[in-house]
């Protein structure tokens, strides 16, 4: 009884502070929207990337509200990645969360791809635990293997200890100067896309304390 409360305390605390990081839309919706955009055949999607321009330039955001589009949007899922030399000098020499959470190498990390193929978006360089260490779960990305919380949350007096996200300017102060300066680059020109884990997952990771499709440690705290 006590293990459910747990998950059930922690899924209910994640829910409530995600709220201020959570986007307008999910992922799934984004791409059944793009999916059934009027252009989004194969021969659609064969078109050249150019530099969003003119009345292109929020396609992306048009598309997602369910209006009708000349073509399909582009964007890459893992827009900033290993296949670009500029992003590797950065992955090299810094770890994630340095990345991730010092601003001026955010953006510039958001900014490389749009820069370099003129996509319809531009993803803002983050992670899906963002709100994790503002509730006191901290975690880091280990090369090779993903989000890791080295202290997985399993009783309730670990979620007692757990702290309220009521003033994100202090405990995620990078992220407002992050979106201002993106918003700032983009505005006019193309859309900005920004993401986080879902309440479940926020959970699921900080139970399980990785990744792990199965989520063992939530199943058995539920039941």
């Amino acid at each position: 009884m006590v293990a459910a409360w747990t998950a059930a305390a922690l899924l209910s605390l994640c829910a409530l502070h995600a709220e201020a990081f959570a986007p307008s839309m999910s992922s799934s919706l984004l791409m059944k929207r793009i999916a059934s955009s009027k252009m989004s055949s194969r021969s659609g999607l064969n078109l050249k990337m150019q530099a969003s321009s003119g009345s292109d330039h929020d396609i992306l955001l048009r598309v997602a509200r369910g209006e009708v589009a000349n073509r399909a949007p582009v964007w890459l899922m893992r827009q900033a990645g290993r296949y670009m030399k500029e992003f590797r000098e950065y992955s090299d020499k810094y770890p994630f969360r340095q990345r991730s959470e010092t601003p001026d190498i955010a953006i510039e990390l958001s900014l490389q791809p749009w820069r370099a193929f003129g996509t319809d978006g531009v993803i803002m360089f983050s992670d899906i635990l963002t709100p994790l260490p503002s509730m006191g779960i901290e975690f880091d990305v280990v090369k090779g293997s993903g989000p890791v919380i080295f202290d997985p949350i399993r009783s309730m007096d670990q979620i007692k200890s757990l702290k309220p996200i009521d003033d994100p300017d202090n405990t995620v102060p990078f992220l407002r100067e992050i979106l201002q300066s993106l918003r700032k680059e983009t505005e006019g020109k193309t859309t900005l896309l920004g993401f986080v884990g879902s309440p479940f997952t926020l959970a699921a990771y900080s139970v399980e304390g990785k990744a792990n499709k199965n989520c063992f440690q939530v199943t058995w705290q539920v039941q």
